[in-house]
């Protein structure tokens, strides 16, 4: 591999993207390393090393990657038009555990033209900008609030799972009952909505 060009994916934590390159090396330098097995390209113009590459062969490249570094490279791929969110922000928020093959799941605003692709759900939403008090960063990646990503993930976390969610963030002072219902407010058609409000009466009655 080029020499420059490695050294750009050391120090991008062994992913570098189209942008960063073409600023130091020609674009052949690029189409040369994938010929050459020393990166694979795991979204459009976001390379990974090759040797980081695990998993089963016919799985997403991005599904193959450690957790921590396939949500730095959906990230990289969003060019900052968007945010971790859902199961992947309780991932980074501690709430859940991250393992080999989970989706990446972003959000987006509407006018963002991200689609959703092979490793990575892009949830697309009005109103939704990648600043703060929206997102925040988190580990050092952005993504959306807690609250939001607690309302957003109620619907696809198993039922017999929902309320101990909940209620740790609620116990670890992560979040409050009412930040909580605020933002079960802004999402008036979520499925199961009753069963989220009940459970923060409950627990804003202690």
């Amino acid at each position: 591999m080029n020499s420059v060009l490695r050294e750009l994916v050391e120090l991008g934590g062994g992913l570098v993207t189209l942008g960063t390159a073409g600023q130091v090396v020609p674009s052949w330098t690029l189409q040369q390393a994938c010929r050459n097995g020393e990166l694979v390209r795991v979204l459009p113009e976001v390379f990974v090393a090759a040797h980081l590459v695990g998993g089963r062969p016919g799985v997403p490249v991005l599904s193959r990657l450690d957790p921590a570094l396939s949500q730095r490279a959906a990230l990289a791929w969003t060019g900052g038009y968007g945010a971790l969110s859902h199961l992947s922000a309780l991932a980074v928020w501690g709430l859940r555990p991250e393992a080999v093959g989970d989706l990446v799941h972003l959000s987006a605003p509407a006018s963002a033209s991200l689609r959703t692709r092979p490793g990575v759900i892009v949830h697309r939403r009005r109103g939704l900008t990648i600043e703060t008090p929206q997102v925040t960063v988190r580990r050092g990646l952005m993504v959306t609030r807690l609250e939001q990503a607690l309302v957003d993930s109620w619907p696809t976390v198993p039922p017999a799972d929902r309320q101990a969610l909940v209620i740790r963030a609620v116990n670890d002072w992560l979040t409050t009952p009412e930040r909580l219902s605020a933002a079960l407010e802004r999402a008036p058609k979520l499925i199961d909505r009753a069963a989220l409000r009940h459970l923060l009466t409950k627990l804003a009655d202690g």
